[in-house]
C-alpha cells in the first residue's frame, strides 16, 4: 500500500469518528455539503481522498480543523485544535516555555 493510500485510509477513519461523533448520518453530511452520499462513504472508506476545499468544508462542519483530521495520533487533536484558534504571539510564547523547559 502506497503511503498516498495509507494516508487516505487514515483520514478516511478520522472523518467517520468525526461524522459520528458529531452525530450526522451519511446522507445528512452529503445534503449539507451539496454532494451525493456515496461520495461521503468513499471518503470514509478512503477509497478517494478529498481536496483540500472539502476537507475544509467536513472540518467545519463537524466543528474541527483540517489538522484535526490529518494528525496521527487521537491524543493530538485537542493541542492541534488550540494551535489553530493560537495568535502568532501566543504560540511565540508557547515555543519559548517549551524551550526552556527542554533547557531546564
Amino acid at each position: 500500500m502506497t503511503t498516498e493510500a495509507i494516508l487516505s485510509v487514515r483520514v478516511g477513519g478520522r472523518l467517520r469518528e468525526a461524522r459520528l461523533q458529531s452525530g450526522l448520518t451519511v446522507r445528512e453530511v452529503a445534503d449539507r455539503l451539496g454532494l451525493r452520499h456515496a461520495i461521503i462513504v468513499k471518503y470514509e472508506n478512503g477509497t478517494i481522498a478529498p481536496s483540500i476545499d472539502r476537507l475544509q468544508s467536513l472540518a467545519q462542519l463537524y466543528g474541527l480543523t483540517p489538522a484535526a483530521l490529518l494528525v496521527e495520533h487521537d491524543a493530538a487533536i485537542p493541542l492541534f485544535a488550540i494551535l489553530d484558534r493560537a495568535s502568532v504571539s501566543e504560540i511565540e510564547h508557547l515555543v519559548r516555555v517549551l524551550r526552556e523547559e527542554l533547557n531546564a
